[in-house]
């Protein structure tokens, strides 16, 4: 059985980027936050699939795996399981970035803003001028639905709520039998 750690990016350009980051945080410290911290305002949604499968599906539908993004800080505490961009051309003004942040191996978190595309306005990018929160967890969320891929909305404190509740109903009915 895989580890969501097995499952996560392309190998070699992971470890790449694995090897290289300390060196791309210095020179975008130099222009930029090389640090995002996540906001409630991109959360897409939770989506129960394994992992590989749905960065696969991510591939097949034109996003790309962003080996120069940034860490992101997600509110929940836990680390990004993938950074992917879609644009609809190479040099297109803005693009989609999404994270994903796989809490097992069958729930992920994601998470989208739009954004300036890196490849077009580095600069802009590196500054993070222009985010648009809100913009870009619609259109991922309607990208989501177009195809038919169902992801939980409500926010991790009512899904816990809503969890304990039912795991509170299944002892209940158990201790009745």
């Amino acid at each position: 059985m895989q580890t969501i750690d097995e499952t996560l990016q392309p190998d070699v350009s992971y470890r790449v980027r694995q090897r290289l980051g300390p060196w791309i945080t210095r020179l975008a410290q130099t222009f930029g936050q090389p640090e995002y911290r996540l906001r409630d305002t991109e959360y897409v949604g939770t989506v129960q699939r394994p992992l590989d499968e749905f960065t696969e599906t991510l591939q097949r539908h034109g996003f790309e795996w962003d080996p120069l993004a940034w860490y992101h800080l997600p509110p929940v505490g836990s680390e990004p399981d993938g950074s992917w961009t879609y644009r609809r051309s190479l040099l297109a003004d803005r693009q989609i970035h999404t994270i994903l942040i796989a809490h097992s191996p069958e729930y992920i978190d994601v998470f989208a803003h739009e954004e300036y595309n890196w490849l077009r306005h580095p600069i802009k990018h590196l500054r993070q001028v222009g985010i648009e929160r809100k913009v870009g967890s619609s259109e991922m969320r309607r990208w989501l639905e177009s195809r038919g891929i169902e992801a939980d909305t409500r926010s991790r404190r009512r899904r816990q709520v809503a969890h304990a509740i039912d795991d509170l109903y299944k002892y209940l009915g158990s201790v009745i039998q």
